[in-house]
């Protein structure tokens, strides 16, 4: 007999159907389930991550969902471990500037799309009051290869 895990998991994949992305919303999904909705995060955490070829996004407060992403293509094992491991922290310009030296030495992004994040990047670009450019860099070039994924899917 299958576990909560299982059925909501299949529950995901049948609503999603062949279709590339669907919102969700985590409270209605436990409410459905009659679970916590940490059961629903534990889910999303184990069973659509990036080693499984899915994204998560989500959005708190009123109204919030989870949007969970399929990137259909998904085989670049060495992308994979860049956004998992590299970028799941802080990450300086100079480490961001190898990173784009050598995705775009392995023909995964262009130079012209390496130059244009490049400035993105920068400590200017991301002046906040609050010290967070590292985090901010991370999830900016995280969500720029995660697009960068999907669009090769489309070739």
């Amino acid at each position: 007999m299958p576990n909560v895990s299982d059925i909501i998991e299949e529950f995901i994949l049948s609503t999603m159907g062949n279709s590339d992305d669907i919102n969700l919303s985590r409270n209605e999904l436990a409410g459905f389930f009659n679970c916590a909705p940490s059961q629903i995060n534990y889910v999303l955490t184990t069973r659509f991550n990036l080693n499984r070829g899915y994204v998560i996004q989500s959005q708190r407060g009123g109204g919030g969902f989870i949007k969970i992403v399929k990137l259909k293509n998904f085989d670049n094992n060495y992308v994979y471990k860049i956004i998992d491991e590299t970028l799941n922290k802080e990450l300086s310009y100079k480490d961001a500037l190898y990173v784009l030296e050598d995705l775009t030495n392995k023909s995964f992004i262009t130079p012209q799309q390496a130059t244009t994040i490049s400035y993105a990047l920068t400590d200017k670009a991301l002046s906040n009051p609050i010290k967070m450019e590292g985090t901010l860099r991370a999830n900016i070039l995280k969500s720029f290869l995660i697009n960068v994924m999907r669009g090769k899917e489309n070739e």
